[in-house]
């Protein structure tokens, strides 16, 4: 099982980086997980991004992103940064990438969140409501889920399955 963690990588937000560094340590044991923020670091007091090392480069985070959604079987969305007014363009369009293939899609919004917020589709937008499997409130549960869900595949151990028995 392999499972990207996709969302916002804004400069110097540590919200951005906290949810990962749980979803790691988490879901590591049970899935390869795949992180668009592996090898980069930010240095706020030149506010300069690098990839080990070398300057950062739109053309490299594009193609290993895409690489990284092309391969999951399971992709965990922060859309948190959507209620807070941040675009998320890189995210949605790799949302948007991952919908042109098979995958597990899970989202995490934040509960302020007001989705399309019109008559006709008062929740969620509609691409994300057809396209994500389940939404959380918090990454936490999120992170859970996905988790359970990875040891569940994995297993072949009934127990696993919530206790269902055998069809």
């Amino acid at each position: 099982m392999t499972v990207y963690l996709a969302g916002s990588i804004r400069d110097g937000n540590v919200q951005d980086i906290e949810w990962r560094e749980l979803a790691i340590q988490e879901l590591s044991p049970y899935a390869i997980v795949l992180n668009p923020l592996a090898g980069k670091s930010y240095d706020a007091a030149a506010e300069q991004w690098t990839i080990f090392g070398e300057d950062s480069d739109a053309k490299y985070i594009v193609k290993a992103d895409f690489w990284c959604v092309d391969r999951a079987d399971v992709i965990l969305f922060d859309f948190r940064s959507l209620a807070e007014g941040y675009p998320s363009i890189g995210t949605l369009i790799e949302f948007g990438r991952s919908t042109a293939r098979s995958c597990l899609r899970f989202a995490i919004l934040a509960p302020a969140y007001k989705g399309h917020n019109n008559r006709q589709f008062p929740g969620l937008h509609p691409f994300l409501e057809q396209n994500v499997a389940k939404s959380f409130l918090d990454p936490s549960h999120a992170v859970a889920f996905v988790q359970t869900y990875c040891m569940a595949t994995a297993a072949n151990d009934s127990n696993y399955w919530g206790g269902a028995s055998s069809v």
